[in-house]
């Protein structure tokens, strides 16, 4: 078994090949890393790793075709590190006999605790009360924090990432309402949860969480009407994309002081300096962090070693994404 890593030689390519994950990955087989500290072109890639039977890519990876990818005759995976594979992968490859898989199960896992600590956090107002007591100040006899137990919440898209956050958050005892183009009820209700229309959540939930892929469907799903329809100080979190909301409704009601807001994604990042969103004490706002956590790097790479074996020793693989999966996921 050939394995090339086409990540660049460099310290975020470091989190993913630990000494523990390299010693698992050369127990596989021959593995060869990209010695150079950038990507590899897709005609670098194929002359380089011309006789691989794993290609194992990162962030900023060349876009691989069927071209490509029937350049390597032995290649039998491409191993993606990242979650979503759309920018990896071309519809073609899924023509061949190239399997592909990523990190997404991994990374989902980990985005959705993300959300779920946003969402607490905003609720409890974590943030506001540390910083008064870090400017001196202390909270007033009557201070205003909320829970989450018992809220109606509604998550708006399902996949992977919604998929965990519903599993952490029904340890809360919430009633839990799903928005999505390809759920049915009863499937639904295998996660203690049911369908809904967009505008029931936006009228009816007390947390709404964004989960919905980025791409020309959604983008501007939720509407500035969906938005004033939210009960008064109702939280949105967005650890999706910023673009599938329609930004200048939501400032201007997070601005209003109409609902509350915890923020990971905007329309345009970083943020503007001189954005008076910023200003606003009744939003969390974060600089695109909402993704895996530094740590969930090697895991990753570990269960793609997973994977290997089980190519490796000619077993199915676990995780092998479909054309039509690969479709509904977000560019980038």
């Amino acid at each position: 078994m050939r394995i090339y890593v086409t990540m660049p030689c460099n310290p975020q390519t470091d989190t993913f090949l630990t000494p523990k994950a390299l010693k698992t990955l050369n127990s596989l087989g021959e593995v060869f890393v990209n010695p150079e500290n950038r990507q590899l072109t897709n005609e670098e890639v194929v002359e380089w790793a011309h006789d691989a039977d794993v290609l194992i890519t990162c962030w900023g990876t060349c876009k691989y075709t069927k071209a490509d990818v029937e350049k390597m005759p032995n290649l039998k995976l491409i191993a993606h590190t990242g979650g979503t594979l759309l920018p990896v992968v071309d519809q073609d490859v899924f023509e061949t006999n190239v399997q592909a898989i990523s990190g997404n199960d991994v990374f989902a896992k980990s985005v959705a605790e993300g959300a779920l600590c946003y969402t607490l956090d905003a609720l409890r107002r974590i943030e506001f009360y540390s910083n008064e007591v870090r400017e001196g100040r202390w909270r007033a006899a009557e201070f205003q924090n909320r829970g989450l137990i018992g809220k109606t919440v509604g998550i708006v898209g399902f996949g992977t990432i919604a998929k965990f956050f519903v599993e952490l958050i029904r340890w809360f005892d919430c009633d839990v309402l799903i928005y999505s183009s390809h759920l049915s009820n009863e499937d639904a209700a295998k996660y203690g949860a049911r369908t809904a229309s967009l505008q029931e959540i936006f009228s009816t939930c007390d947390v709404i969480s964004i989960h919905a892929s980025n791409n020309p469907k959604t983008r501007g799903l939720v509407t500035r009407e969906l938005l004033e329809s939210m009960k008064q100080d109702a939280l949105i979190v967005n650890t999706a994309r910023g673009p599938i909301v329609d930004e200048e409704a939501l400032f201007e009601l997070l601005m209003k002081g109409r609902i509350c807001g915890a923020l990971d994604v905007f329309c345009e990042e970083p943020l503007a300096v001189d954005n008076p969103i910023r200003q606003c004490k009744n939003v969390l706002l974060l600089p695109h962090m909402g993704g895996p956590t530094i740590d969930m790097r090697e895991n990753v790479t570990l269960e793609i070693c997973k994977e290997i074996k089980r190519l490796k020793n000619g077993e199915p693989l676990v995780h092998p994404f479909t054309a039509e999966a690969v479709k509904r996921m977000t560019p980038g």
